[in-house]
């Protein structure tokens, strides 16, 4: 595995998916298309990633992997490039299920591959330079999305051109995914047995949460008094704390255990929200708290997927993964009406209880699984990584 050449792919693919957001999202704004469909449009990528998800271990026992994944690229370039030529919103919402479901299921496939490719005592490290890689992509595509526009061909070029790029970067790297020689059914007791709750749980967690500093905080932080611009450097800052932070997160992982960081990095993104109403007043403590907040909780992902190989090997990682994505994706799509509800209900401070709350659920999910395991017969010292 090339680590190096794997990440510039994805930080490469990430970029191209952060254009699409912004170009979506603007685009349907500009054909007057209401905020509730803008929304449902942007759940169209999670949706995917759900339904497609669960089919990994079974594409991956079929076809060869590096054509899995090239021809889940090829497929992505052909929606995006259908874009302009279908304006139509209600189309939309299927050219965005292919586009953002094929790159999501490539993102799942690099995963594995770096998963089931690194050695146990460098892995959290490993899949931490990738998430930095993909945050990094994101937050460049996003940033550069406005200097190009949303109208024409301009914007789709950029899409298409950043996929096309990652696809060949693909296919030059040695090696693919590791192969599926026969699909692995995982029951719901054999993962609770295997130690990989805290690991399953925690992406259910992190999935329910991702979107809240890109969406909702940005609302939160204007209607709290703050202008626009600090609501959008909230977001940004959200996503630097992703890419500061992943590497050492996963470095700490790998030398003093992957359960011990990710609840300690659940625990520190559950208290930071209690500073956030106070830190409105001064905007610059705001924007690091907001920096610290997407770091500890970003951390959560890294961690708790690099927990699942030291549970699953071969056939059985790939359906752990499946199941890992399948659970990321769910969160992904739940989690923005909780907020939202939340919101509406203590306006604005419901948001920082329910996104708090949710880091609450996961320390004592991870309190269960270690009492649970320290009750089994034979199991010596509970461990929770």
């Amino acid at each position: 595995m090339n680590l190096p050449l794997l990440s510039v792919a994805s930080a490469l693919l990430a970029a191209a998916v952060g254009v699409s957001y912004v170009y979506v999202d603007l685009a349907l704004n500009r054909m007057g298309v209401s905020a509730t469909a803008i929304g449902v449009n942007a759940a169209m990528p999670a949706l995917g990633w759900l339904l497609a998800t669960p089919l990994m271990p079974w594409a991956l026992k079929r076809f060869p992997a590096k054509a899995l994944l090239l021809g889940l690229l090829v497929l992505a370039v052909c929606a995006i490039l259908c874009f302009p030529l279908l304006p139509d919103a209600t189309l939309w919402l299927g050219l965005r299920f292919v586009f953002g479901g094929g790159t999501g299921m490539v993102f799942r496939l690099v995963e594995y591959w770096i998963n089931g490719a690194s050695a146990q005592t460098h892995r959290a490290r490993n899949i931490g330079i990738y998430v930095m890689a993909f945050a990094s992509g994101a937050m460049v595509g996003g940033m550069v999305t406005p200097s190009v526009g949303v109208d024409g061909w301009p914007p789709i070029v950029m899409i298409a051109g950043l996929t096309v790029a990652s696809a060949l970067v693909f296919a030059i790297l040695p090696g693919s995914p590791p192969a599926v020689e026969a699909v692995a059914r995982l029951s719901l007791r054999r993962l609770l047995a295997s130690g990989a709750f805290v690991a399953l749980f925690g992406i259910l967690v992190y999935g329910m949460f991702e979107g809240v500093p890109y969406t909702l905080m940005p609302v939160y932080v204007v209607r709290q008094g703050l202008d626009d611009q600090w609501a959008l450097w909230c977001a940004a800052a959200a996503i630097g704390g992703q890419i500061v932070m992943a590497v050492p997160a996963g470095i700490l992982a790998d030398r003093y255990g992957k359960g011990k960081v990710a609840t300690a990095s659940a625990a520190c993104a559950l208290i930071i929200p209690a500073f956030i109403p106070t830190a409105v007043a001064f905007p610059q403590a705001l924007l690091g708290l907001m920096l610290l907040w997407g770091g500890f909780a970003g951390a959560l992902y890294n961690v708790t997927l690099a927990m699942l190989a030291d549970h699953f090997h071969d056939s059985e990682l790939a359906s752990a993964n499946a199941a890992f994505g399948t659970l990321y994706a769910l969160g992904s799509l739940c989690g923005p009406p909780v907020h939202g509800m939340a919101m509406d209900a203590w306006n604005p401070q419901g948001l920082l209880v329910s996104a708090g709350a949710l880091f609450a659920v996961f320390l004592g999910g991870w309190l269960w699984s270690v009492r649970r395991r320290a009750g089994q017969p034979g199991s010596g010292s509970a461990r929770a990584d």
